[in-house]
């Protein structure tokens, strides 16, 4: 990544932001105005995305630019949209895709992929890991957003997810309940108490040489719960080598089920997204 941290001198208030950052950055007119357009320049830590913005001085600005630049990659398939009414939508994430924007790209991720094919409102309230693949759900009724929210927020949705894990696990099922803090930048189960509460129910689906696959229902929702949740057991996820897993071509969790009560009609609602290619279980036909 090309990173930038910048500081805008009083006197230079009133300039448009395309134009002062175009020579600190060495980009021509047009590059630079695209990588505004694109998401890469934060403004007192929020995205500005309009070109023709005007400084007023002394913001601190945050430039992030990938080797790709603003390159436009990624739209949604329609064929994987799992669910759909005037209330909700549910999509199966590819593994490799942000959920949303990042510092240096506001456009390749899921939810404004979303946002360019759909018409009307679509909201985000959960979030799966770019490497993670699987049921994503979104309201697309501003008036439901609340009662949406507050199925994730009182843990009244089941969360299903997949995962080929590193060894044999010594159980066929069991609970880890391990407090999740951040430290330094990184996520890990805090021994000493402190960090917040975390609780997953794990199961074994099936074992092969040298790993097994497991079904994981997280009941909290913390960053990187399952993973973490796995690691301190000594069965990290295959493909996950932050947390000691082996090398693989993917992370190999997969957010496999959704259930809840609709909250608009009320009726029960399984969302199920199929396995990945590849995936142990997967049928060959």
């Amino acid at each position: 990544m090309e990173k930038y941290r910048l500081r805008v001198p009083e006197a230079d208030g009133g300039q448009l932001i395309s134009t002062w950052l175009g020579g600190l950055i060495r980009r021509d007119p047009a590059e630079t105005r695209d990588l505004v357009d694109f998401g890469t320049v934060y403004v007192n830590g929020r995205v500005v995305r309009d070109p023709d913005a005007r400084l007023n001085g002394g913001e601190e600005i945050l430039v992030t630019i990938a080797p790709y630049g603003a390159k436009r990659f990624y739209e949604i398939d329609a064929g994987r949209i799992l669910y759909e009414d005037r209330w909700l939508l549910a999509y199966d994430k590819e593994a490799g895709t942000p959920t949303q924007q990042v510092p240096h790209d506001a456009y390749n991720n899921l939810y404004h992929g979303l946002m360019r094919r759909l018409d009307g409102y679509i909201a985000l309230h959960h979030r799966l890991d770019r490497d993670v693949s699987g049921v994503m759900l979104f309201c697309r009724d501003r008036g439901l957003n609340k009662a949406v929210g507050d199925l994730f927020r009182e843990g009244r949705i089941e969360k299903i997810y997949l995962a080929v894990v590193s060894g044999a696990a010594t159980c066929e099922a069991w609970t880890v309940d391990r407090p999740i803090a951040k430290r330094d930048g990184k996520y890990l189960c805090a021994d000493d108490g402190h960090g917040k509460s975390a609780r997953t129910d794990f199961e074994v689906l099936g074992r092969m040489e040298g790993r097994t696959l497991v079904r994981a229902r997280p009941r909290t929702g913390r960053t990187h719960q399952i993973r973490l949740h796995l690691a301190v057991g000594g069965n990290p996820i295959v493909g996950d080598e932050r947390y000691g897993g082996p090398p693989a071509p993917r992370l190999m969790l997969h957010a496999s089920a959704l259930e809840f009560s609709h909250p608009a009609t009320k009726a029960p609602m399984r969302i199920e997204a199929p396995l990945p290619h590849g995936w142990p279980g997967q049928s060959s036909s």
